[in-house]
């Protein structure tokens, strides 16, 4: 299998997220295309300009009846279905912090670092595969996202 350009892999990955509503996968499918043919921008670069997709993508973001845990599920059977074609698989894990110091920051957790440190941010544990005979990307097949209490710090974190 070749891969795919932005809008089938998009199509593939997410186009059976149950979101509640068709309309809302629909607009999950336009902007993770979006988004992957625009890899590392913002999602107003990637929209390129067009108002209606970018309020359309924050809309989606900001509904709370869409569960990150069901855009994640999507992408989760997405790899599994693909994984079913290879012989052999690699599951490479890793873990990591994602550290953000604007707004938002007070609503996440203690990163650890220099007392008094301004950056707060989450947990990450990934699981992504790769055919061990091909070496082609498969994708993540697994994550676990956390936050640290600051009642936390200097503890070890749990994987």
């Amino acid at each position: 299998m070749l891969p795919l350009s932005p809008k089938p892999w998009s199509e593939l990955t997410f186009g059976c997220a149950d979101l509640g509503d068709t309309r809302r996968t629909k607009r999950l499918v336009k902007v993770a295309a979006e988004l992957s043919a625009h890899t590392g921008n913002s999602l107003s670069s990637s929209c390129e300009g067009y108002t209606a997709l970018v309020t359309g993508a924050y809309r989606l973001i900001e509904n709370e009846a869409v569960k990150p845990e069901a855009i994640a599920e999507a992408g989760f059977q997405a790899t599994a279905k693909i994984a079913r074609q290879s012989r052999l698989l690699l599951a490479l894990e890793d873990t990591t912090t994602l550290g953000y110091k604007h707004a938002v920051r007070s609503e996440l957790g203690d990163l650890g670092g220099p007392e008094g440190s301004k950056t707060r941010g989450f947990h990450v544990h990934s699981v992504f595969l790769v055919d061990a005979d091909t070496e082609r990307s498969i994708g993540l097949i697994d994550q676990e996202r956390w936050v640290r209490e600051d009642v936390q710090r200097g503890m070890l974190a749990p994987i």
